[in-house]
């Protein structure tokens, strides 16, 4: 049976691959006795199976390599993200995936706010920062609006910026996955930054 989710006492270093580096990371904290909001990870078998219906990844990929990127002007590759992001919009979740999501996320967050984060495999690694690059929507409430919203994260694995930086770095798009984190909101009146002894490794 496939995991679709994973809560965060259910993750560990072996599950990176399926959660990403952001939300593995806020696992650690977690079982570190820091505080952190109540999350869920929605991982990267939720993101190919969604990627399976309907032959989306073979839309996906036809669109991408329709043109040279080389011979695409600026706003080119913004029409391209663009349409990417529409084909995401415009296919429904699998009965199988809305079924297995929807009753748990109206479970575990009700009708309170959530931030609903990218996660996606090897972004900020220790060869790779993604700071920006991937989106994260604020102040999301409900079950159906955060699985639209989880659609809109993994559509930003396309957006015209994450294009150029994949070509940039020579990271495959096609073989690019994206996790989610779903957070609750809190509206905090103070942040800041924390390192570890050793802020440059992982």
């Amino acid at each position: 049976m496939t995991n679709f989710t994973l809560k965060l006492s259910q993750i560990d270093e072996a599950c990176k691959n399926r959660v990403g580096g952001k939300a593995l990371a806020v696992a650690k904290m977690s079982s570190n006795k820091l505080k952190v909001p109540k999350s869920l990870c929605i991982t990267t078998d939720t993101f190919e199976a969604f990627l399976e219906h309907e032959g989306l990844r073979s839309q996906i990929l036809m669109e991408y390599y329709r043109k040279r990127f080389e011979d695409m002007r600026w706003e080119e590759i913004g029409d391209l993200a663009l349409r990417i992001k529409n084909i995401f919009l415009k296919t429904a979740f699998p009965s199988e995936i809305e079924t297995a999501l929807k009753p748990l996320i109206a479970h575990f967050f009700g009708d309170r706010p959530v931030v609903v984060r990218s996660s996606a495999i090897g972004e900020d690694s220790a060869k790779y920062s993604f700071a920006g690059i991937h989106e994260s929507y604020v102040n999301v409430r409900g079950a159906e609006s955060i699985l639209n919203h989880i659609k809109l994260v993994w559509a930003s694995l396309y957006s015209d910026v994450a294009i150029l930086y994949r070509q940039e770095t020579g990271l495959d798009v096609g073989s690019s996955k994206m996790a989610v984190i779903i957070q609750q909101f809190i509206n905090g009146q103070e942040s800041g930054a924390a390192f570890g002894a050793r802020p440059d490794s992982q």
